[in-house]
């Protein structure tokens, strides 16, 4: 069936592409994708989807590393690289521009750069196993030919350099830390006014992860997803169960790769994004961590009163700091244009637009941070008191981090730092001095519970606190599915790595509890007619069911028709704002029926509707690189979330470590970005199916 894709591709350039090299370059046997075929052996094996490095030392298993990772993902790896440095339209032509342009612009890669010198004076010894890393890298560039895509886009891949791994480190940051969440709030609060922060900043009925009020101190120094634990009281081996599944873009190749490196000082095991070295969830048999994404807000915005390029801060007129920034967008014949952006910087970072304004962004992770020095030191760690040495060092994003060990101990930590300062949804006036950052909160040291029977987290609101912390929590219903899942099993018995296994399984939406007492109150008849049928409904979203079609439809239009009238995205306000809003009056009440009119129109199954839609970053020119789509399971709200009608977000690993039985994953792809390799979807489908490997 590979080849049957490769002549579809080979016809398709054939029709698309005039030009005579496009079609040349790909159907040359000795340049073209057929050379695939007979590249090296891999440099580390694949053992049962796991890519397994076994070295002498930790110098070695880094070169080793770096080898094997351009090896099997290259091509990724260059493209989160050039995301980062704003240089991919030198690579995908003039339609990356916009996306260049972005993260130039806010100035990340320049932050890789600081860290990257900072580590290297202060941690010489982790900086020469990222060197190690690199030269890895670049020993595979310098002795292999070029993966597929290169010669389809007739380009060459540039040396990899320590840097770009840090980058990498901070696009992920960047994409977990809120973007312009402060931009998109002001929106809604100037056309709808002050009750609606009323509505949506206290997020009341959020179930909270700890249960006692987090209280920030005034002394303090300056300076997805889900995962759970269980506790050894509660399983089957009288040992800790630790399980994670982080929502990420789903993605061909998958965003991970497993990996398991040994050597004769440490073995550990887990996922790490290509391009990076480290083990960023994952265990070394002493002790194991997962992560999820708190949200806490670490981003700002502030406005100003300009004069040209002279803006007026706290009672003097400064020069904004200026840098031109040049993009080179290139074609398929290597032809290059250049344009040329002038950037501003004030005193709390660079400037960019939203809706005709100029507002400053101050980001945490623009700073030095050392995330890469707290994984590696995560990695290596024995006890709870090594692995805390390792979180301190970890800043941006903050996370929900969950931790068990061999000896019986379960923790959590919001992990991270956070700035102290009044306010912080909504953008300051930084010509008045609002919004400055006066110190930063370690907050493992606020946000913590040591050994709790069980918890939870699915992204849904950390603590209640007495500062802002961020009012965009994930709504409580996946949090709450968790608990209540793990409680029922509790109460039946010991708790099992099966029982784990159902719970990441699961698509009952409770949120459907909610919906009916609203369908009930606002639906009118059409309404009723749609609650009598959730009535008879179990809320599971399968894909043969009539009913989860209608249900989820009816989420879809409500929001819709709730928040579409704003510039803002149908799925940014939570659904639990959306139904307070309602409930107040803030919206009219009327969006209730005309939802039920829209559902009670859906007659397909569910699964006929909702489909994972997993593409390459070159799938819609070349559609064969793309995963097929299939019919996808679960909601915006279930333990195994799918959202969206064509689903490209979801758990981007399921992992489960189980002490005193064994490691459990599954990725939703292949460990191989070759699409001529039999690896290159082959853990596609038992994902889809909920299936696991056991890896250790």
């Amino acid at each position: 069936m590979r080849w049957v894709g490769l002549l579809v591709i080979f016809i398709a350039l054939s029709i698309i592409f005039l030009i005579p090299p496009y079609v040349l370059r790909f159907a040359d046997p000795f340049q073209g994708p057929m050379k695939a075929v007979a590249r090296p052996p891999p440099p580390a094996p694949v053992e049962n989807y796991v890519l397994v490095v076994k070295a002498g030392n930790e110098r070695e298993a880094f070169y080793k590393l770096g080898y094997a990772h351009a090896y099997y993902r290259l091509f990724q790896m260059d493209v989160m690289r050039r995301a980062v440095e704003g240089r991919l339209s030198e690579l995908l032509g003039e339609a990356a521009l916009d996306t260049d342009i972005y993260f130039r612009s806010r100035g990340l890669y320049k932050a890789a750069e600081k860290t990257w010198i900072y580590i290297k004076s202060n941690y010489p010894e982790y900086a020469s196993l990222i060197e190690e890393y690199t030269r890895g890298v670049n020993d595979f560039l310098a002795q292999n030919a070029a993966p597929v895509e290169y010669l389809v886009l007739g380009k060459k891949p540039e040396p990899w350099s320590p840097v770009d791994t840090i980058a990498i480190a901070k696009l992920i940051a960047w994409g977990l830390s809120g973007g312009e969440n402060d931009l998109e709030l002001k929106v809604l609060a100037d056309a709808l006014g002050p009750r609606f922060l009323e509505v949506a900043l206290p997020r009341e009925v959020n179930t909270p992860i700890l249960p006692r009020k987090a209280t920030f101190s005034p002394t303090w120094l300056a300076l997805g997803s889900n995962n759970w634990v269980i506790s050894p009281n509660f399983t089957a081996t009288g040992k800790p169960i630790l399980a994670n599944d982080p929502h990420l873009s789903l993605s061909v190749p998958p965003t991970w790769i497993f990996q398991r490196i040994e050597t004769p000082d440490y073995t550990v095991m887990g996922v790490a994004f290509p391009g990076a070295p480290v083990v960023v969830i994952g265990t070394n048999g002493y002790v194991a961590w997962g992560f999820t994404n708190t949200g806490i807000d670490v981003i700002d915005y502030y406005y100003y009163v300009w004069n040209g390029t002279r803006y007026y801060y706290k009672g003097s007129w400064l020069e904004a700091e200026r840098r031109t920034e040049t993009f080179k967008i290139c074609d398929l014949n290597n032809r290059c244009v250049e344009k040329m952006l002038e950037v501003l910087e004030t005193i709390h970072g660079p400037v960019v637009e939203y809706g005709g304004q100029r507002y400053a962004m101050r980001w945490l992770g623009n700073n030095v941070t050392l995330e890469a020095v707290a994984l590696y030191r995560m990695n290596r760690a024995r006890n709870l008191t090594e692995f805390l040495e390792g979180l301190r060092y970890f800043v941006v994003p903050s996370q929900n981090t969950v931790y068990a060990d061999k000896y019986g101990v379960v923790a959590y930590f919001a992990s991270g730092y956070f700035p102290i300062r009044d306010g912080g949804y909504l953008p300051f006036n930084g010509s008045r001095g609002e919004g400055e950052w006066t110190r930063f909160v370690w907050l493992p040291s606020v946000l913590n519970y040591i050994n709790p029977q069980y918890l939870a987290t699915a992204n849904n609101k950390v603590a209640d606190a007495n500062v802002y912390l961020q009012w965009r929590w994930a709504d409580r219903y996946r949090h709450d599915r968790i608990m209540e899942l793990i409680a029922q099993k509790a109460a039946r018995g010991k708790i099992t790595v099966g029982d784990v296994m159902d719970i990441q399984r699961d698509v009952v939406d409770i949120s459907c509890r909610d919906v009916k007492s609203l369908l009930a109150e606002y639906g009118g008849e059409s309404g009723r007619r749609l609650l009598e049928e959730l009535n008879r409904w179990d809320c599971a979203m399968r894909t043969d069911s009539v009913t989860a079609a209608r249900y989820a439809t009816f989420l879809y239009n409500l929001q819709k028709l709730t928040w579409g009238r704003f510039d803002v995205s149908t799925t940014f306000v939570p659904f639990e704002v959306t139904l307070a809003s309602i409930k107040r009056g803030l919206v009219n009440r009327s969006v209730v029926e005309a939802a039920a009119v829209e559902a009670l129109k859906a007659t397909s199954p569910w699964g006929q509707l909702h489909k994972y839609s997993l593409t390459h970053v070159l799938g819609s020119a070349f559609p064969g690189l793309n995963y097929r789509q299939v019919e996808a399971p679960g909601s915006w709200f279930t333990v195994n979330v799918a959202p969206g009608f064509q689903v490209s977000q979801g758990p981007s690993v399921r992992f489960i470590v189980a002490f005193g039985d064994g490691v459990y994953m599954m990725l939703p792809g292949g460990p191989d970005g070759d699409p001529l390799s039999p690896l290159y979807d082959a853990m596609y489908m038992p994902w889809v199916r909920g299936e696991y490997v056991k890896v250790d």
